[in-house]
């Protein structure tokens, strides 16, 4: 279960649907109060609201963004008095003028919850989902109707989260259709301007990233290396950073890559990367054991021949040497090894 799913459920929801395109007779609707919510509805509503967020989309209002005044009020109000009607009706009228392609099916709700837990965080919370798509599914109950039309339990195209931070600030985790650091959606970018708080643990995994992709499309796919070739490259690449409490990319660069071309490469591809990403790394970062750990879990050096074997390498590639076999035509590896574990 992930740590923002809470305990409790909302202590208010409001939906809004769309009766015309584009909401051009735009009235809010009146909210809807679960005070009897049991366990079972609570868990339901917050799974399908708060399971697909991540500690990694953390950031804050981008306050150079044209409006942002107007809607850190708004979600103050809220925060102080805790009335969800202002918001819901300005964001969600905001969101049909920045998308005028919405309509019936689509579902617009603005969720509140009183006592939201989050790491050290307790205190109220505010989020805003949106989804394009209802769908029928069969009624197995007891009443007339067969078919019903309903949201699958699936994430919500898009949603946000606020957290109330310091002197006046937001926390805010965001998720958007293309991933969550894609940032390029009227969601991020003229609903809710996100401007990313990247932290250590941020930059770490991205940066393992980095490797696992570039080793795929650089060193195997442009450079023909072998398979033995890329798993050392991430062999060495996550025993260089189990040594450091600091990563820095020129030592890992002088360390690690070596070979001016293979620098070249990589530093031509992370440019490539970061621009699609989003990502503008530092020129150091801070490397913790978990954050290593993680790394260690996605990042795994595998050569996997066909669908019989994997061979998992975990350093020293001169102990791994490949052949092809002419009479059985069949390619083969011969492993050296002191002992078995």
């Amino acid at each position: 279960m992930k740590k923002f799913l809470q305990e409790t459920g909302p202590s208010h929801l409001w939906i809004q649907t769309w009766q015309t395109e584009g909401m051009r007779d735009f009235q809010a609707n009146e909210p809807i109060v679960f005070p009897d919510m049991d366990d079972w509805q609570a868990q339901l509503f917050n799974y399908y609201f708060l399971s697909s967020f991540s500690s990694e989309t953390v950031g804050t209002l981008n306050s150079e963004v044209p409006g942002f005044a107007n809607q850190s009020e708004i979600l103050k109000s809220y925060f102080v008095n805790g009335g969800l009607g202002e918001s819901h009706s300005q964001f969600s009228k905001k969101w049909s003028e920045l998308i005028p392609s919405c309509d019936e099916d689509s579902c617009w709700f603005s969720v509140a919850w009183d006592n939201f837990v989050l790491d050290e965080y307790e205190g109220r919370a505010l989020g805003f989902f949106f989804t394009s798509e209802r769908k029928s599914f069969l009624n197995l109950s007891d009443t007339d109707s067969m078919t019903m039309r309903g949201i699958p339990l699936q994430k919500p195209d898009y949603a946000a989260l606020f957290l109330e931070g310091e002197e006046g600030s937001f926390r805010l985790f965001v998720v958007e259709p293309g991933g969550q650091t894609a940032l390029r959606t009227p969601w991020t970018q003229g609903l809710f301007p996100f401007q990313p708080m990247y932290q250590d643990a941020f930059h770490a995994k991205q940066f393992f990233k980095l490797c696992k992709s570039f080793s795929e499309d650089v060193l195997v796919k442009e450079k023909q290396n072998s398979r033995e070739d890329q798993v050392a490259f991430l062999s060495d690449s996550l025993d260089y950073a189990s040594k450091k409490s600091e990563i820095s990319l020129e030592n890992f660069k002088s360390d690690v890559l070596k070979e001016p071309a293979i620098v070249d490469a990589f530093e031509t591809y992370q440019e490539k990367y970061s621009g699609t990403k989003g990502w503008n790394p530092p020129d150091r970062f801070a490397m913790t054991e978990e954050s290593h750990s993680q790394a260690k879990k996605a990042v795994k050096s595998i050569i996997k021949l066909d669908k019989n074997f994997h061979i998992y390498v975990h350093g020293n590639k001169e102990r791994i040497e490949k052949g092809f076999d002419e009479n059985r035509r069949l390619n083969f590896y011969t492993l050296w090894f002191d002992a078995e574990a």
